[in-house]
């Protein structure tokens, strides 16, 4: 990397690739290049630089304090690292270099397209982090119950693989519609995920115990088999308030005077 060696400072068509900037970072791309001033990326920010000695100066200065509060919330938006989001970098910079001519309409509705793309991105990211870990978190069960299967335990395993299952079906159908917020990290993101089948798999197990105490689904106790089971679990996996409204519903059982009166 190379640096200037005599302490001057650097003129807008010094710059290059590479190079370091007058603040000492590392010029990443270089978008727009005149004698009077150059628009340009480190890793961090996109940038502009002007020439101290250009006759428009002030003219230029005074066009980019005009989006700096847009520059300002489009920042806060991107990552500490820009190069993963170098389409929309490519097109904040020609907001920059518009707005600079003197054009402020047409700069600001670029940044405004640019924001809501930044939006999109982040929240796609979101909501991938969020199933990916929730798959993963399915696939640890599946692991689980096919270790227990010929154990006692193997038709809990298959209660929580079923719930589990559930669980990530409504996770795939509602991908579009998975509300995740655009500051998390892909740690949060992922956390959440991986507790909605958490959720999904204690939800399963309730209905698990609420079937073999006659509680709720007891019409499944008639069947042979452990299949009326299986899907009760993966239903109350997939329906993420069907066994907290069950409960709510025994609670309020539970707290009606009759009750109480007929208990005394």
């Amino acid at each position: 990397m190379n640096n200037v060696s005599d302490g001057k400072l650097l003129k807008p068509y010094d710059y290059k690739i590479e190079n370091v900037d007058n603040d000492g970072c590392a010029v990443k791309k270089i978008y727009a290049k005149s004698p009077e001033y150059v628009i340009y990326r480190t890793d961090s920010a996109i940038r502009i630089d002007m020439d101290d000695d250009s006759p428009k100066l002030k003219e230029y200065s005074s066009n980019h304090y005009k989006i700096g509060v847009d520059l300002a919330r489009i920042y806060s938006w991107l990552p500490e690292n820009l190069s993963w989001s170098e389409p929309i970098n490519k097109q904040i910079a020609r907001a920059m270099t518009t707005n600079v001519a003197g054009n402020y309409e047409d700069a600001k509705k670029m940044l405004s397209h640019a924001e809501d793309r930044i939006i999109k991105l982040k929240t796609i990211h979101g909501r991938l982090q969020y199933t990916l870990s929730a798959f993963t978190l399915v696939l640890l069960v599946f692991v689980i119950s096919r270790f227990l299967s010929s154990s006692e335990s193997s038709i809990f395993a298959n209660v929580m693989l079923c719930g589990a299952l559930g669980g990530v079906l409504s996770i795939a159908i509602g991908f579009r519609t998975l509300n995740v917020d655009v500051d998390s990290n892909w740690q949060t993101n992922c956390l959440i995920g991986g507790s909605r089948i958490v959720i999904a798999i204690t939800a399963s197990l309730f209905s698990y115990f609420a079937i073999k105490s006659d509680i709720a689904f007891s019409f499944v106790n008639k069947i042979d088999s452990n299949y009326g089971i299986y899907m009760i679990a993966m239903v109350s996996g997939f329906v993420e308030m069907l066994i907290p409204n069950i409960m709510n519903n025994l609670a309020k059982d539970n707290l009606r005077p009759d009750n109480h009166d007929s208990e005394t």
